[in-house]
């Protein structure tokens, strides 16, 4: 019997090989260069699906320019890993040099919940004392507020980051036309400012909005899961604090999400200080990774630990124009000292954990809000130590906790059907 024939579109093979060879050329000045780019790009793009598997290559495959911070988002968040296997992240890949200092914006994610631009920066001068100062972002002519980025370290040779916007409320995607605008130091070569224009071509993924309304009684003191909202870059989780509860809540403590296949999805960064700002108004919001692109009947949310102070007791007063402590609670077992615009804490340590931050949001004497701007935090074998500092001001304040380990729950465990 005579074998059928096999129709190997090769025209079409042809044309895809073409494609390919032209976009590696577009992006790449010299052609001599071509081969090896293209070589070393397919080789990380093979990796970057196993890096989950082996953190060894991971840790190599990461070294290698353009790949450094995406690899490093896919390694330490599974949110961010679904989405590259789901192709929703969207390849820029656009450079722009001046000064001798040449930024490519690698690639970007976007969603109605954030925002978050891939970036590289090499340079012909000495790139350890190139400091970013601040980026800007705009769709069409309105600026987007509220990035957060990492400035380098002085040992870098080379910078490979991101920068992340995250909405308080969906984002209207009015134009998908967007430029980024990064703001850089040197001290040679004074500012430098690099503008990239780009446009976003993947369709924007709607949220999924579950209502769950699930009460729970920790020792007495109650608070209700609202909402579940997922989005490909994160889940948010919506609570709500009961006006009855007598003491306050100050932190739902290690939160995660366990799926129906046994794996977690945890917070993707700490929400202490989010969560310190905001819980005194009764509700809340914690973030953790997304499992947009996983459909299932049921979650099972996981809380830590709860941790509850007596209401009317969960504040310190201090005059920062006599540096003086005037008021804290009998609890209250920390060293605080007032410094200038700042109160140092020093706080026994409760457990293994470095670094953290206990006081962040306050009040002046006349009730209005006292601007928080920053802190630093270190630790040793016996304390952790905490400066907070606020706006220059010399009168009274209220400054308010937003932790003090007082567990009233631990290890809860909450079956939320989605269906």
């Amino acid at each position: 019997m005579s074998k059928l024939p096999i129709d190997v579109p090769k025209e079409k093979l042809q044309q895809v090989r073409m494609d390919m060879f032209r976009k590696v050329q577009r992006e790449k000045r010299a052609k001599k260069r071509i081969v090896s780019v293209a070589i070393a790009f397919l080789f990380c793009l093979s990796l970057l699906f196993s890096i989950r598997v082996s953190p060894t290559i991971a840790s190599h495959v990461a070294k290698i320019p353009g790949f450094q911070a995406i690899v490093s988002a896919v390694v330490r968040d599974k949110g961010i890993k679904d989405i590259v296997d789901n192709d929703y992240y969207e390849e820029i890949n656009v450079t722009q040099s001046k000064n001798g200092l040449s930024l490519t914006l690698q690639g970007v994610i976007a969603d109605n919940s954030g925002l978050v631009l891939y970036y590289d920066a090499d340079a012909s001068f000495d790139i350890s004392e190139l400091h970013l100062e601040g980026v800007q972002l705009f769709q069409g002519d309105e600026e987007i507020k509220g990035g957060s980025f990492t400035s380098n370290q002085s040992s870098q040779t080379r910078i490979s980051s991101s920068v992340d916007y995250s909405f308080s409320e969906p984002f209207a995607y009015t134009s998908k036309d967007f430029k980024a605008v990064f703001h850089f130091y040197e001290k040679d070569k004074g500012n430098i400012e690099i503008s990239i224009p780009f446009s976003l071509q993947n369709e924007i993924a709607k949220e999924k909005t579950f209502t769950a309304n699930r009460t729970v009684n920790v020792d007495g003191q109650k608070f209700t899961i609202t909402k579940i909202r997922r989005s490909p870059l994160r889940m948010a989780i919506d609570f709500e604090l009961d006006e009855a509860n007598t003491m306050q809540i100050l932190s739902l403590e290690n939160i995660a999400v366990e799926m129906e296949n046994g794996e977690r999805r945890e917070e993707g960064v700490k929400n202490g200080l989010f969560i310190g700002r905001n819980i005194r108004d009764g509700k809340f919001t914690l973030n953790l990774q997304s499992n947009y692109f996983h459909d299932s009947d049921s979650l099972k949310i996981l809380i830590g630990a709860v941790h509850a102070v007596p209401k009317g007791e969960d504040f310190i007063e201090v005059d920062f124009g006599t540096k003086e402590v005037l008021m804290k609670p009998d609890y209250l077992d920390w060293d605080i000292s007032v410094t200038q615009q700042g109160v140092s804490v020093a706080a026994k340590k409760w457990d293994d954990r470095s670094r953290h931050s206990f006081l962040n949001s306050a009040v002046k004497a006349d009730g209005t809000p006292l601007e928080y701007t920053g802190g630093s935090y270190s630790d040793d074998e016996q304390y952790l130590y905490a400066t907070e500092n606020f706006e220059n001001y010399d009168g009274k304040a209220k400054i308010y906790l937003n932790y003090y380990f007082n567990p009233i729950g631990k290890n809860i465990e909450l079956n939320i059907p989605l269906k």
